[in-house]
């Protein structure tokens, strides 16, 4: 089976003990909730170490620790910190969000409360000038630095799937509301299960007709912001279980199809993708090693892959139901992307 991944949000990656989620922690709270526990609501979790900011902590962007200052500046090119999956709601679980997409986003800078492997790098470039979005993936954090060494795109083709994994730009247009928002048909994200930048170590997410809006702060840093006074300093400064340390002003969206999602090997759970978004996998996991629906009892029995909540052709709910669909809030701090990595960057 060619498994090329969606949601590299799925590598086989257990959460460090620093982060896990504690018994004292409370798990009832949601995001922009507040915490409770030790030390939680307090600002004893505000970062001050330099390498936290592009100019201190009352400087541009340091509401979002802003590793980079744009203000009054043409161009912004942005990190995506956060990535809070509001649908599909198995994608939202605490296991793959907490331990796994919350986990990868984080960049492992612990003088910045920041305890994560920075191997899920979705970069952003917005130009004034031209009302141009670019978006691209970004190679494991360790490879370049810090996150004041900047980033670096990644630039490949999959021989497998032929996925090309690449910068992708659209016109962007703003609302009276102060967001923008641009579409792109097609954009293949990377997330990396090692500090490596190559094939072997990575998987793919092919996202159909992203939709990407936001609102820009006026300092031309942040969307959204490190929200340090709701994290528990009990947890080294971490959230506490369901919640999150950052606030989201962005969200991105697009599908993915039932078949590609067949194609991507969830290695954590040891099952397909489409296994993990049916919620059944009594109904719907083959027989290993594959562990893909395509083999399932489910296909035996009605001779077609399962059905998802949205339809390909239309670009809408239900419908045809050959893919999923999926939305993702985000939160972003500036960055420098020095260009494409292996080309002069880092």
């Amino acid at each position: 089976m060619n498994r090329f991944s969606a949601l590299g949000l799925f590598s086989a990656l257990v959460v460090s003990s620093a982060i896990a989620c504690s018994s004292d922690s409370d798990s009832g709270g949601k995001p922009g909730s507040g915490g409770s526990g030790g030390g939680a609501g307090t600002s004893a979790c505000k970062p001050t170490a330099d390498a936290c900011y592009v100019a201190g902590p009352s400087g541009p962007g340091n509401e979002c620790l802003a590793r980079a200052d744009y203000s009054g500046a043409d161009k912004t090119a942005l990190r995506v910190a956060s990535h809070q999956v509001k649908s599909p709601t198995t994608l939202a679980a605490p296991f793959m969000q907490d331990a796994i997409i919350t986990q990868k986003s984080a960049l492992f800078e612990p003088e910045c409360n920041q305890l994560g492997t920075g191997q899920f790098n979705l970069l952003m470039q917005l130009d004034e000038s031209t009302k141009e979005l670019t978006v691209s993936g970004g190679v494991p954090q360790k490879l370049v630095g810090s996150a004041k060494d900047g980033s670096c795109f990644v630039k490949v083709t999959d021989p497998n799937s032929g996925l090309k994994v690449e910068p992708v730009t659209g016109t962007y247009a703003v609302g009276a509301d102060g967001k923008f928002e641009a579409t792109l048909p097609l954009f293949v994200m990377p997330i990396y299960l090692e500090d490596k930048a190559d094939l072997d170590s990575v998987v793919l997410m092919p996202l159909h007709e992203m939709k990407v809006t936001g609102t820009l702060s006026a300092d031309k840093n942040c969307v959204g912001r490190y929200a340090d006074e709701r994290v528990n300093a009990g947890l080294q400064c971490q959230a506490n279980e369901s919640e999150f340390s950052w606030d989201p002003a962005g969200t991105y969206e697009g599908y993915i199809t039932v078949e590609e999602a067949d194609e991507v090997f969830v290695f954590s759970l040891g099952q397909t993708l489409c296994v993990v978004m049916t919620g059944d996998p009594k109904k719907w996991e083959g027989p290993k090693p594959d562990s893909n629906c395509a083999t399932s009892q489910g296909f035996q029995d009605s001779g077609a892959l399962p059905k998802g909540d949205w339809c390909s052709t239309t670009n809408s709910a239900g419908g045809c139901q050959d893919s999923w669909r999926v939305v993702i809030d985000f939160a972003a701090h500036a960055v420098k992307i020095g260009g494409e990595y292996g080309n002069g960057c880092p």
